[in-house]
């Protein structure tokens, strides 16, 4: 009798920054600009957190593990090229511990890397499944739109943003990407009923852990007068609603409680480390709180 194991979560994610890298500079010129800025962007490693989540449900979900690689390699690029953009957008000069690319190397390189990176998430996500790759590329064309109307929100944003509106800009730049996570692994499954779901949880997550990355970040943003860091808003805020809801902290439970039971509504357990991941978050706001 043969027993099937589980493949190794960590073995997998870094075939998946391999392929990831390799894909990104498949085609371009050793020693060129180009090719130097995403040898340079991809020699420090995130938290890979979107990877891992795919991974995840990908395997929960009975998929291959080339077909896990590849979904979690295509979203962890998309990714990448987000942040590239963001800093550039943002004009933030470091990313990662050291200088962003487009300060090392320039804006139009760092343009240049999004759009290649772009191209390569494309590349990735049609080649983990043949017979389901219009649906794929359907799939991360709808993320793709809707962060970028999120992020163009961001970039318009008035100084006089209200939480509402705040709150609509975090759910549309951050809740695509994790729910893409989600999303891929479900399509390639035919697991196209739960999709919606899979929305909700990732909304729900990109809502809750801006409120928590602001809640870490609002000393600083308060220097220098950021003007959508949301727990910033909230304490600013006089609507009733809010303060029922504790501050910040209160905010960035509910929506990651939010997430946690969307995601483990999931078939198969696949939401399970997104369900983790807001369990963890809600442990660190309960113990700064104390």
């Amino acid at each position: 009798m043969t027993i099937k194991t589980r493949p190794n979560i960590k073995d997998l994610l870094q075939t998946s920054q391999a392929l990831a890298e390799n894909t990104a500079l498949a085609e371009l010129s050793p020693g060129s600009a180009l090719h130097d800025a995403i040898r340079y962007h991809y020699r420090t490693h995130g938290s890979e957190a979107r990877a891992s989540l795919c991974l995840s449900a990908s395997i929960a979900l009975g998929l291959t593990s080339d077909s896990a690689v590849r979904l979690a390699a295509s979203v962890e690029t998309l990714h990448n090229a987000s942040l590239i953009q963001d800093d550039l957008q943002d004009r933030d000069e470091h990313r990662r511990g050291k200088t962003a690319i487009w300060k090392q190397f320039s804006p139009d390189i760092a343009i240049n890397a999004t759009d290649l990176l772009i191209a390569g998430a494309f590349e990735l996500v049609a080649s983990a499944g043949s017979d389901s790759a219009h649906r794929l590329v359907t799939t991360m064309n709808r993320a793709i739109a809707r962060t970028l109307q999120g992020q163009t929100k961001d970039l318009g944003a008035v100084r006089d943003l209200g939480v509402d509106q705040a709150i609509a800009v975090a759910k549309e730049k951050s809740g695509p990407l994790f729910s893409l996570c989600l999303e891929l692994p479900l399509v390639l499954a035919g697991h196209f009923y739960f999709l919606g779901t899979a929305r909700e949880a990732g909304a729900a997550f990109g809502i809750g852990y801006q409120i928590f990355d602001d809640i870490n970040d609002s000393a600083r943003d308060r220097e220098s007068g950021a003007m959508s860091n949301l727990a910033l808003l909230v304490g600013s805020s006089g609507d009733t609603e809010l303060s029922s809801l504790e501050g910040a902290e209160g905010l960035a439970h509910h929506y990651l409680q939010e997430a946690a039971s969307a995601a483990a509504a999931l078939p198969n357990g696949c939401g399970a480390l997104l369900a983790d991941k807001c369990a963890e978050l809600l442990s660190e706001l309960d113990r700064e709180a104390a």
